[in-house]
């Protein structure tokens, strides 16, 4: 599960999806799109080796058709499994934050029943650590929410007193705000967006009753692994400020 999990939800639909975008971005090098290109096929390499055991049939006939080192055997059934390499956990952060971000404006979107090809204007404030990360994927961003522009406020008093005055969806997805522009102003919009805010905010307030339980439980925090009640507390730290930011939004 986990592995189908990392090859269609992150691979699929975010890492070729923004590959795209980037592939076909004229103001990139040739070098960088080269560099695109060869991170796809590392990526792929190791999914394949993963999914060998279970589907191998499928992924030896995909694996044949990658370029190899010349190291590599020429089949995928004695390949060297993967080895664990570094990671830039920094870096899966801030994608995954925008990742969220694109997913909580869609649904709002789908929500409100708007045109779903619509390009519709995204003004949005993100913490100033997560701001590089947003500029460089700013164009895979607004195609995959289909927003244009993307407004970037620095703060979230400007973003609420600048783009909320004009009405528009509230979108609150991680430490990320956002509204989404509609040009409708109307009474009925105005509270189906707040029925859907009630919505995120009840489902927040589970998610973060059950996350304090997990760290109340003195076996849990004793026995697990010390990363395990580390993410644990992170999460938790996380849905407390969205629950706060959710309650500051709907003035309760």
């Amino acid at each position: 599960r986990i592995i189908y999990e990392a090859t269609w939800n992150e691979f699929c639909d975010w890492g070729l999806e923004l590959a795209k975008i980037r592939l076909n971005d004229a103001s990139h090098s040739d070098a960088e799109r080269e560099a695109t290109w060869w991170a796809l096929v590392e990526a792929l390499d190791t999914y394949l080796r993963l999914l060998h055991p279970v589907m191998p049939f499928l992924t030896e006939q995909l694996w044949q058709a990658l370029p190899h080192r010349a190291t590599d055997p020429d089949l995928l059934i004695v390949a060297r499994w993967p080895g664990v390499g570094e990671r830039d956990e920094a870096a899966e952060a801030a994608v995954g934050a925008l990742g969220e971000l694109v997913r909580a404006v869609r649904n709002a979107r789908a929500e409100a029943k708007l045109e779903v090809g619509a390009w519709l204007p995204l003004d949005v404030y993100v913490e100033p650590d997560l701001g590089p990360a947003l500029e460089t994927l700013r164009p895979g961003l607004e195609r995959l929410a289909h927003v244009r522009p993307l407004r970037r406020h620095l703060s979230r008093e400007d973003l609420h007193g600048t783009a909320g005055a004009g009405g528009g969806l509230a979108v609150i997805a991680g430490s990320v705000e956002a509204i989404v522009g509609t040009g409708i102003s109307d009474p009925g919009a105005a509270e189906a967006d707040r029925v859907r805010l009630e919505k995120e905010l009840g489902d927040a307030e589970r998610l973060l009753e059950a996350a304090q339980a997990r760290l109340a439980n003195e076996a849990f925090v004793s026995k697990a692994p010390p990363a395990i009640v580390a993410g644990a507390r992170a999460s938790e730290a996380e849905l407390a400020d969205q629950v706060e930011r959710l309650r500051e939004r709907l003035g309760r």
